[in-house]
């Protein structure tokens, strides 16, 4: 380990019950996507923390989804630096009052606590260590702190990409993989919704002047599935239906939700055709089908900046001592909007845990620290060599 790597290591670990306490703050707020207050307060304290650090914070606000939050510092090198931490979290209005942030056997519990909260402090632990060496190797460092990535980041997209187009590296604290991987390429997520219109009439008197909506929906979704193909890792899935009225009505309308995970930028504009033309045949006479919907997040490709990005992230973690994977994943995140704008970017880069999205979500608590100092020393030697 040389000597900037053990100072940065000291410091993160030094802080680790700080880092927790923050953790256990964050975990407690109800920040659900769709809890405006909630979301509202903890944007409050999220830029309390942000002016603590000796950034300015910019503050955005939204209709319909809590403030995204934009932090800056000025330094004296040439690389411009963006770091990406969404706040808000899949569950339900008054959830951290039901599960309240507990530690157990070295785990963190609680709604959000990996995804991503224990990204943020793993952040501003990377962030408190550089600072406290007093480094200021960069030209911008800019932090965003958005309310509405579990909800496809509407509100904030344009400004992730806006900032995005005037940087040279990116750095996405969703957390670490199972095995401490970080993440070097996502799927893109495309979300349809397939509305089959049909003839209604009576099931049991006339059903033979009907035509089923549902029927008809059912033909597709039998072919959607068919877009499914593990060789190329191309998925589609109708996940949530709806038809019909009563039992005694043949039903003139059904519907489906569309979740696709695209692989690549081809092989999506590929299956959305194929999608369209789905939409587009007359499964049953006398039925006719609507689709919309759009692929909200782009794929994230492993291209030859992000892989660079991944050698120097391994090699920093060599100093500290402990050996690092590259990993790619299905779901997807901010760092969508960035990786096809040309620019390298890391994702996975938060302290690891598991459990995502469900009552039983985890942080490992000893990967704080150790995921702190290897942002430190990433952008440090980012920084110090001019490029990833």
């Amino acid at each position: 380990m040389n000597a900037t790597a053990a100072r940065l290591a000291a410091a993160t670990a030094r802080r680790t019950e700080d880092a927790v306490r923050l953790l256990e703050m964050l975990v407690n707020m109800d920040t659900g996507s769709r809890c405006l207050e909630g979301l509202a307060s903890a944007g409050n304290w999220i830029q309390e923390q942000l002016w603590g650090l000796g950034l300015s914070v910019e503050r955005h606000e939204h209709a319909d989804a809590g403030p995204t939050l934009v932090g800056r510092r000025a330094g004296t090198g040439r690389l411009r630096l963006l770091f990406l931490g969404h706040y808000d979290t899949v569950f339900e209005p008054g959830e951290p009052g039901r599960r309240p942030f507990r530690v157990e056997a070295g785990r963190a519990y609680g709604p959000g606590v990996a995804d991503m909260k224990g990204g943020i402090v793993t952040l501003w632990g990377a962030l408190r260590a550089l600072i406290e060496e007093g480094w200021d190797n960069f030209a911008t460092l800019t932090v965003i702190h958005n309310a509405d990535e579990e909800v496809g980041s509407g509100a904030s997209r344009r400004i992730i990409e806006e900032e995005g187009r005037n940087c040279d590296i990116c750095l996405v604290h969703e957390p670490g993989r199972l095995d401490g991987s970080v993440v070097t390429a996502r799927k893109g997520v495309g979300r349809y919704t397939l509305a089959v219109h049909g003839r209604a009439a009576h099931a049991g008197v006339n059903p033979q002047d009907g035509a089923s909506a549902v029927v008809a929906l059912a033909r597709k979704i039998l072919e959607i599935h068919a877009l499914n193909d593990p060789a190329t890792g191309v998925s589609a899935n109708a996940i949530v239906t709806a038809g019909g009225t009563r039992s005694n009505v043949v039903p003139d309308l059904a519907e489906a939700e569309i979740d696709l995970r695209l692989p690549t930028v081809a092989l999506g504009e590929e299956t959305v055709a194929r999608l369209e033309e789905i939409a587009r045949v007359e499964h049953l006479p006398g039925t006719y089908a609507t689709l919309s919907g759009e692929v909200n997040r782009p794929p994230f490709e492993a291209g030859p900046g992000s892989l660079a990005l991944f050698e120097l992230a391994r090699e920093a973690a060599a100093m500290l001592g402990f050996p690092l994977t590259a990993a790619k994943t299905g779901g997807g995140s901010d760092g969508n909007f960035i990786a096809p704008l040309g620019i390298p970017v890391l994702d996975g880069m938060g302290a690891v845990g598991g459990g995502y999205h469900g009552p039983d979500e985890y942080l490992e608590l000893a990967t704080l620290p150790r995921r702190a100092a290897l942002t430190a020393l990433l952008v440090w030697e980012v920084c110090r060599r001019g490029a990833a």
